[in-house]
């Protein structure tokens, strides 16, 4: 009878000891039972990219700009012009050596000429942004003819101070054999965004659609990025081979530069990294045998806004209009083809 007692009570324990633990919750947790959310838990951090990241510091605000040209008479008033395109935010073009390192607009026209103040004044008085160019396609450069990298800053600043901003564009053009030291461009632009905090834009050439940015593109950018200086990369997407559509040549082109960006800035977020490349188009008749109608522009424009760029702009605000349909040549006053007013201008501004 005692063993048959406790062989019942040795059952009895067995089973309590059998619920005690089918209640009570398991120490180990696996990824696959822990809960999705909620329950007083917070998520884990996400992992930090590897590699360098893109320089953190004061980058350009406006986000569509078109060039407007200050150096091919009659000057423009951008006032006006602003009136009757709705475009107030315009980069101004462009900013060229003088005498020695001298800055003036064009190479000849002082920075405190009256009548290019009183122009970019009636545009600031509409609430218009204007960036300064320095570089283009023609004349001589700052960037060659300053020689050191203090000179030029300070260069660079008295043609921001005389247009009354902070936001900056260097336009380095070497395919008609410009030879630029990209390392004394870098070090100046550190001095202007360090002791002015200026917002820089560097406007680099595109070599083809299948190779996107040319090689001194590439060695500007990485330059300027190894002093540390935030920066927008804005691609010509003009004056190239064609492959394809011409619209799509462009697009190519821009996301090759792109996914070399990407690489130079692993430990950056892919999104940080397309919101500081912008792109600039040529409206209408190209210097090259490209043309870039009104559909092209605007199917620019929508992939840019989908693929998470920070900038379209175009060359250039004053040759939008309809004056020379058919021309075989690119022209400073009109695209070249036909076209309403501002119609290149109003594709642009469905980016904003």
């Amino acid at each position: 009878m005692i063993l048959a007692l406790r062989a019942a009570l040795g059952g009895v324990l067995l089973t309590m000891v059998l619920v005690a633990c089918s209640v009570l919750p398991s120490p180990v947790r696996t990824a696959e039972s822990a809960p999705a959310g909620g329950g007083g838990t917070s998520a884990a951090p996400a992992a930090a990219r590897p590699g360098p990241k893109a320089p953190q510091g004061p980058l350009p605000t406006v986000r569509v700009a078109p060039y407007v040209d200050l150096t091919t008479p009659p000057l423009p008033d951008l006032g006006a012009v602003a009136d009757a395109s709705g475009q107030r935010d315009v980069v101004l073009g462009f900013v060229l050596a003088g005498d020695g390192c001298t800055p003036t607009w064009g190479g000849t026209t002082p920075l405190s000429d009256p009548a290019v103040t009183a122009s970019i004044a009636g545009l600031r008085a509409r609430g218009g942004i204007p960036t300064v160019s320095s570089g283009g396609a023609v004349g001589d450069y700052l960037e060659t003819r300053c020689p050191d990298a203090a000179s030029l800053a300070r260069a660079y600043t008295q043609s921001l101070d005389a247009a009354g901003s902070d936001h900056l564009d260097v336009d380095i053009e070497t395919d008609k054999g410009r030879a630029v030291s990209m390392a004394r461009v870098a070090d100046a632009l550190a001095i202007v965004q360090r002791e002015r905090g200026a917002r820089i834009t560097l406007t680099v050439q595109v070599e083809s659609a299948s190779v996107g940015m040319t090689d001194d593109a590439r060695e500007l950018v990485t330059e300027v990025a190894d002093r540390g200086v935030a920066t927008r990369v804005n691609l010509m997407v003009m004056n190239f081979e064609q492959e394809g559509t011409w619209s799509g040549s462009m697009l190519d082109a821009a996301d090759i530069s792109l996914a070399t960006l990407q690489r130079l800035w692993p430990g950056s977020e892919p999104a940080d990294v397309a919101n500081r490349v912008g792109l600039t188009l040529m409206i209408g008749r190209n210097d090259t045998s490209a043309t870039t109608s009104v559909a092209d522009a605007e199917a620019v424009v929508e992939a840019a806004r989908a693929r998470g760029y920070g900038y379209v702009g175009a060359w250039s605000l004053l040759r939008d209009n309809g004056g020379c349909p058919g021309t075989e040549t690119e022209a400073d006053d009109c695209s070249g083809v036909a076209q309403s007013p501002w119609a290149y201008t109003r594709a642009l501004q469905r980016f904003a």
